[in-house]
């Protein structure tokens, strides 16, 4: 591996921004850019297989393999955070869904300080990113030439039909398209996949902009161990090779730290942009005073319905026969379609729930999420379950409980201390109250009740609220969208609205760590759009 002695550009992280990063700035005539990747390439035959999401989810050749410290409204336990470390990142393992958020998401963040951030200015970069391979979306708020191919699964499993008639049945509105104008209701979920094959940013930006010729010059297996600058000023990253050497990346215009909601906000205090006094004490030279670095932390907490399922239509069914099995693949390898081709979540309702969303008039959007997936589990450890089942869970779309990111010591190896702080808030235990009645409802219609042999968790017998949340404090885990350890705003915030790190000169940050508040939905869309508009703005 070659590593460039000086760039115009250093971008740290070939995650799914960083890609778009690399490669939208690249375009630029005689522009060099480093991308900087803490893990291997993206080479695993089970990434370009929307099932091998499982399989991958908790694989150490691919995973950063962090977990929070003791939670303590859930137990204190603590809840394995799978990260990607792997060109790519997360986008790599996880689970294909493609939402952008509610349109309010965006108003909201210019409401807290992010100007120029609303739903009227992040759309056209939404439909830049996108190739939208479904002919009945809107035109006028989708793209059809962008890199990123979106889709739905051309046949939805019965689990998934039915979940879908069921939220009609109690009054929802079916959704065609929740990238449209409004989130709310039930509908299929879209996914970024074409032919079967997931399409990452990795492997549709970065791999195009490297084979068409750009200088971009890409490193995996190199560790970013500190930001390098001149009084203030960025300059260039200290790194650590496989081979355990260290080498420096110096650049001209700037350095953009592209690691995600962990991985950033670790780096910056690694390089003295943190709280000075916390800093100092683990022996690290402070460099700007920034309090609210790593402060912020949000995630969407889940907790899951799981049934026994009356007929032999789940995956579960699948995995267990070998001549199933033996046709699931060849549908795959001939097709590219069947269970193989599909997201980790088929369909979904956003529901606004009057007792929640009406909380406060900042209210953006439906208040909870319900995903349906054809299988059932505990978790993705131990695997699926032996019998025909299959789940549907729910998330509070904007938590109010806000968690950490701090570091245990000065080694840029050591992991940093992550604590969420999940459910330390009254409205998103309310919430997610609120969510299990709704889903008690749910499995209770016509539609659903067909498919229902017994309801194996939370489980018949638990009916009353304290039991209720005794059992989410039990069972609940992270969805995987950690966001808003860095967040951009106005003055105070550790960013600005042009991405640049205050108090710092050349450097800024390009991932979901600075979006001022969660998005109600999986956050990968909307982290390859700040990509998008982030690069733009850097180029002017």
């Amino acid at each position: 591996m070659q590593v460039p002695a000086e760039v115009d550009y250093v971008v740290v992280g070939a995650g799914a921004a960083g890609c778009v990063v690399a490669s939208r700035l690249a375009e630029e005539r005689n522009v060099s850019v480093c991308v900087i990747e803490a893990g291997g390439p993206d080479s695993d035959p089970w990434i370009s297989v929307p099932i091998g999401y499982a399989r991958l989810i908790n694989k150490p050749a691919v995973n950063w393999g962090y977990s929070t410290e003791p939670e303590p409204e859930l137990r204190d336990r603590k809840i394995v955070w799978p990260r990607g470390k792997v060109v790519g990142g997360s986008a790599s393992i996880n689970g294909l869904v493609f939402l952008r958020g509610a349109p309010g998401d965006f108003d909201r963040w210019e409401a807290m300080g992010a100007s120029g951030w609303s739903y009227a200015d992040v759309l056209p970069y939404f439909m830049k990113l996108e190739r939208s391979l479904d002919s009945e979306v809107d035109a006028v708020l989708h793209g059809f030439d962008g890199p990123i191919p979106v889709d739905r699964a051309a046949t939805p499993s019965a689990v998934a039909r039915a979940f879908v008639d069921a939220g009609v049945e109690l009054g929802f509105t079916y959704n065609r398209d929740f990238n449209g104008r409004s989130l709310t209701g039930c509908g299929f979920l879209p996914f970024n996949a074409e032919r079967g094959r997931r399409k990452t940013s990795a492997r549709t930006y970065l791999r195009s902009a490297i084979v068409g010729g750009a200088q971009i010059h890409l490193l995996t297996r190199a560790m970013a161990r500190r930001v390098i600058f001149e009084s203030r000023r960025a300059v260039g990253v200290e790194i650590a090779t496989q081979d355990g050497a260290s080498h420096t990346v110096r650049a001209r215009r700037e350095v953009i730290l592209c690691g995600g909601a962990i991985n950033t906000p670790q780096l910056l205090m690694l390089s003295g942009i943190g709280d000075s006094r916390a800093l100092s004490a683990l022996g690290i030279q402070p460099v700007v005073h920034s309090p609210a670095v790593g402060q912020g932390l949000q995630d969407h907490l889940m907790a899951r319905f799981s049934f026994r399922c009356t007929q032999p239509v789940t995956l579960n069914d699948i995995m267990r026969s070998p001549l199933r099995m033996t046709r699931m693949c060849a549908q795959y390898l001939f097709e590219g379609a069947g269970p193989m081709a599909i997201a980790a979540s088929e369909a979904s309702l956003f529901a606004d729930v009057v007792a929640v969303s009406a909380r406060s008039p900042a209210s953006t959007g439906p208040a909870l999420q319900f995903q349906v997936a054809n299988f059932s589990l505990d978790n993705y450890a131990t695997g699926l379950h032996p019998f025909s089942g299959f789940v549907y869970s729910v998330c509070v779309c904007r938590p109010d409980s806000r968690g950490s990111v701090a570091l245990c010591s000065a080694d840029p190896m050591a992991k940093p201390r992550i604590r969420a702080n999940y459910l330390t808030e009254a409205y998103d235990r309310a919430a997610m109250l609120e969510g299990f009645r709704l889903g008690r409802r749910l499995s209770k219609t016509r539609a659903m009740a067909r498919w229902i042999a017994s309801e194996l968790k939370p489980g018949p017998d638990i009916e009353r609220d304290e039991d209720l949340l005794d059992y989410i404090r039990t069972t609940a885990s992270t969805t995987f969208h950690p966001c808003g350890s860095v967040a951009m705003g106005a003055l105070g915030a550790p960013v600005d609205p042009q991405l640049r790190v205050r108090g710092a000169e050349s450097l800024r940050i390009v991932d979901a760590s600075v979006m001022p508040s969660m998005v109600s939905t999986n956050i990968h869309a909307a982290t390859l759009m700040l990509a998008e508009m982030g690069s733009a703005l850097i180029k002017s």
